[in-house]
């Protein structure tokens, strides 16, 4: 169980903010007047039932989606229509429910393209591989390396990713979001379809990318026993809307949040 934050006094140490946020697809409402912060160095988690609103805020955040109302302020900057490279290059980085690999390619080369926004070289010296590409190249790939390291995956490096099973795709998938040092790392479903050895090993590299590397997450996740203990804070939305914001032991004993979600009657 990790220690609760000390209660967040200074503006500045919020990372990301949305207010008021409404999102619509026609007539169907996915997200209405919904509004939550994300304090740097924390893990905050978004939960809730089917259908509630959580893939498409995090497609709100990282430009996937625009809002139709409200405002996403990210490192004090207002980011309207903001499109998904922008973002990444901005310092935010996302994994998928499902599993978005290049299934052909390596575990190192999915990797190594997490890096791309990073790479100065132009074009033409990346085709011919020669001069500065070459020097570029070497330097991503010790970063790409360490990261390989860190998430004890040495072992698959050469290994096509369509070759893995679902459990190393998600860890490679994880790895990918890193190597482009992210500020704030958005995952969505993290530990869906694992086993509980694959979950804990899961856990245990969230806990230290947040803690060794400084980096804040925000996850989406279904397994209330991870979300109660890897979580600093928790926020619940129904239907679009949200109905619970605070600490895991605040939210878990939300009425609201028990009919909604938990489904044990208080």
């Amino acid at each position: 169980m990790r220690p609760p934050l000390q209660p967040n006094r200074d503006t500045d140490n919020t990372l990301l903010a949305v207010e008021n946020v409404s999102l619509r697809f026609g007539g169907v409402k996915a997200l209405t007047g919904v509004s939550f912060d994300i304090r740097k160095g924390e893990i905050r988690a978004i939960i809730g039932p089917n259908g509630a609103g959580k893939t498409s805020m995090l497609n709100c955040i990282n430009g996937f989606y625009h809002p139709t109302d409200g405002r996403i302020i990210f490192k004090g900057e207002m980011r309207r229509k903001m499109r998904p490279h922008v973002a990444a290059r901005g310092g935010i980085a996302r994994t998928f429910q499902n599993v978005a690999l290049f299934k052909s390619m390596s575990t190192l080369d999915n990797i190594m393209v997490g890096r791309s926004l990073k790479m100065k070289a132009g074009f033409f010296w990346q085709l011919l591989r020669y001069g500065p590409a070459i020097e570029e190249e070497v330097a991503h790939r010790k970063v790409v390396e360490d990261i390989i390291d860190f998430l004890q995956i040495p072992h698959i490096r050469r290994t096509p990713v369509g070759r893995l099973p679902y459990g190393l795709q998600k860890r490679v998938e994880l790895g990918r979001a890193l190597a482009m040092e992210p500020d704030l790392l958005l995952l969505d479903e993290p530990m869906a379809g694992m086993n509980l050895e694959e979950k804990e090993d899961m856990a245990r590299f969230i806990i230290e990318v947040n803690q060794q590397f400084g980096t804040t997450v925000a996850l989406i996740e279904h397994d209330m026993s991870v979300v109660m203990d890897l979580s600093d804070r928790v926020v619940v939305l129904e239907y679009g809307r949200k109905i619970a914001d605070g600490t895991p032991e605040q939210v878990k004993s939300d009425a609201r949040v028990i009919d909604a979600y938990l489904g044990v009657a208080h």
